[in-house]
């Protein structure tokens, strides 16, 4: 599977190009910008203005999806970041690559702040990845 790039765009201008979703959303949210994956807009900024009315935005679909389970969650449960227990010693990488730059090793039992889980990577708070292999790594909190 290939992996995603998505560029944050504000007036027509590319103001960069990042790996994750999560990276890139909160950028746009500082700066006002949008988000675009393959060609399409997947995320507007919080700041940002109207996009083209003509191609319906998927960050509309998103952002209701969003509210959605929002609502549905208990107050208490509402948090940016999940807590997972390695299983196992692991590497922390700088992408979510095998051939990524190790940036640290973390030993079985420690605890991480995920932000999410991408194509079965754990995205942590600091922007870092560990391998997930579907729980086999790591587990909730």
């Amino acid at each position: 599977m290939a992996n995603k790039t998505y560029t944050v765009v504000k007036d027509g201008e590319t103001l960069k190009e990042l790996k994750t979703l999560a990276a890139a959303k909160k950028l746009a949210d500082a700066e006002g910008a949008e988000v675009i994956c393959e060609s399409e807009y997947v995320y507007r900024g919080a700041a940002s203005g109207p996009v083209d009315p003509v191609s319906p935005a998927v960050s509309d679909i998103l952002v209701e999806e969003e509210k959605t389970a929002a609502a549905e969650e208990p107050e208490e449960q509402k948090t940016t970041a999940d807590k997972y227990t390695l299983t196992r010693k692991m590497n922390v990488r700088k992408e979510p690559s095998l051939k990524a730059d190790k940036l640290k090793v973390l030993d079985a039992g420690a605890t991480v702040e995920v932000t999410a889980v991408i194509n079965d990577w754990l995205c942590l708070t600091d922007g870092s990845f560990i391998l997930y292999e579907d729980g086999k790594n790591a587990r909730k909190a």
